[in-house]
């Protein structure tokens, strides 16, 4: 069998332990990522009775507010700050010193 995280498996405890300890962790990140959206795709043209490509618009949009709404918080926490602008105006964000220190502490785990 494969190191491959969507394949089943049968067999004892010991060796299923044994089968996941040879799983690629990054890899099954990448596919569980790629699972998710594709299942989100799947409600997002069902709900909305759009094509794939106006599901993939709306993915992104919802996408794009929840990585706004995350950075908005992490400036009002004092975690981040505006450090300057890009060309397109956009702001650019570094990490303050509790951001560094959280950082740090979550590096240690």
């Amino acid at each position: 069998m494969k190191n491959n995280a969507s394949e089943s498996y049968t067999g004892t405890i010991d060796g299923f332990l044994e089968h996941c300890s040879k799983l690629d962790t990054n890899e099954v990140e990448q596919q569980i990522k790629r699972e998710e959206k594709e299942e989100c795709l799947n409600v997002i043209m069902t709900d909305c009775e759009c094509s794939l490509e106006e599901a993939e618009e709306i993915y992104s949009e919802i996408a794009l507010a929840e990585v706004k709404e995350s950075m908005e918080q992490l400036l009002k926490d004092g975690i981040v700050k505006v450090s300057g602008y890009n060309d397109e105006g956009e702001p650019l964000f570094m990490l303050t010193e509790l951001g560094k220190q959280i950082q740090k502490e979550l590096g240690n785990q």
